[in-house]
């Protein structure tokens, strides 16, 4: 896979300076709210504008017991081992005033993680101070060229279930519903795994690969090579992310091939409602009008090539609402849909796992 790993949990330290609390923050965020996934022990976020709170508040979960601190000295000092770019600048290019901290952290010893679309290994600079500290660099965004590949069906040919977290936009909550739910499945015993396709689901800890940064004509062979490894790894049901949505004017693309790399049995799809306009799409000419699940599902069993998927569920991102108000919305989509709609970090995805579950071994 592209990615390689100590074993164990390692202290690192989320770069985010201007970032956090903010839309371009989202890796970090993902990162603090499942207390640095299957990989992490979070000990700092570095961001000045935060300095002196708490990590979890910032966000409104409560107190996490990460501190936010206002330079990479002070997450030294608190032991981090990696330092994760936990931010996404406009275009995903690495602003000039994060290389000397990345330089520094190298040059003490300290992995660097980064998802930007500019590698931090094609830097010289940051290549010799890589080299003197004896630490490495990790770009989550290049592509391995073993997974360059047409698809062909094989995934077809596998007895594993697959779960595509799809979603009616960008931002409506893919991340959380798929890490809930790879957790509710892997507390049952199903003998489940995690596919990544984006670097903050690989930053998490799921196998894959970042499917934006493959070729186009490879992208649904990659994810197909992804998950028949996954197979012959003992995976029996894999929860796969997916990326925008298969309607989105912008990003479609990339969600067609992942619909066509996963071939997915079964379809959870995650929606913000009330959300009228695609998100981060506001310098758009014209306004990209935000879909409903059930358009959205429509195009997902027309062009899945495993016939006939099962809806298992409807995730809700209901934070701009009051608890009243969260569970009147769940319980509107449970009746119109006739499967469990949930909020996962309200209400949690037991229902849904339990769904997948069910058909399954039915």
């Amino acid at each position: 896979m592209p990615m390689v790993y100590h074993s164990g949990k390692r202290r690192a330290a989320i770069y985010a300076p201007g970032a956090y609390g903010r839309e371009e923050g989202k890796t970090g965020h993902d990162l603090v709210i499942f207390d640095g996934g299957l990989l992490w022990d979070l000990v700092a976020v570095i961001d000045p504008f935060n300095a002196g709170r708490d990590a979890g508040e910032v966000l409104g979960l409560g107190r996490k017991n990460i501190p936010i601190v206002s330079s990479l000295r002070e997450a030294l000092d608190r032991g981090a081992e990696a330092l994760i770019l936990g931010a996404a600048p406009v275009g995903g290019r690495l602003p000039e005033a994060w290389l000397r901290d990345i330089l520094d952290a190298l040059e003490a010893g300290v992995d660097v993680y980064s998802g930007l679309h500019s590698f931090i290994s094609d830097i010289p600079e940051a290549r010799r101070a890589a080299e003197r500290g004896g630490a490495r660099i990790v770009d989550v965004r290049k592509p391995d060229p073993r997974y360059f590949r047409v698809w062909d069906g094989s995934v077809l040919e596998t007895r594993m279930a697959r779960v595509l977290v799809a979603g009616t936009d960008c931002e409506a909550g893919k991340n959380i519903a798929t890490y809930t739910l790879y957790k509710a499945l892997s507390g049952r015993d199903a003998e489940a795994c995690m596919i990544g396709t984006g670097q903050t689901m690989l930053l998490l800890g799921a196998r894959g690969i970042v499917m934006d940064a493959i070729p186009s004509d490879f992208v649904a062979g990659a994810l197909e090579q992804v998950l028949v490894e996954a197979y012959r790894d003992g995976c029996r049901v894999a929860v796969v992310e997916g990326q925008a949505a298969i309607t989105h004017e912008a990003y479609g693309h990339v969600s067609l091939g992942i619909l066509r790399g996963a071939s997915p049995t079964h379809l959870v799809i995650a929606h913000v409602p009330g959300r009228r306009w695609r998100a981060a799409f506001s310098h758009a000419k014209k306004p990209l009008a935000n879909v409903e699940p059930r358009e959205e599902l429509a195009y997902l069993r027309a062009l899945n090539p495993y016939p006939n998927p099962v809806l298992a569920g409807i995730t809700l991102n209901t934070s701009s609402y009051s608890p009243e108000e969260a569970r009147r919305i769940e319980e509107d989509y449970t009746r119109e849909y006739m499967v469990p709609a949930v909020d996962p970090l309200r209400t949690g995805v037991d229902p849904i796992a339990e769904k997948i579950l069910e058909t399954i071994h039915n």
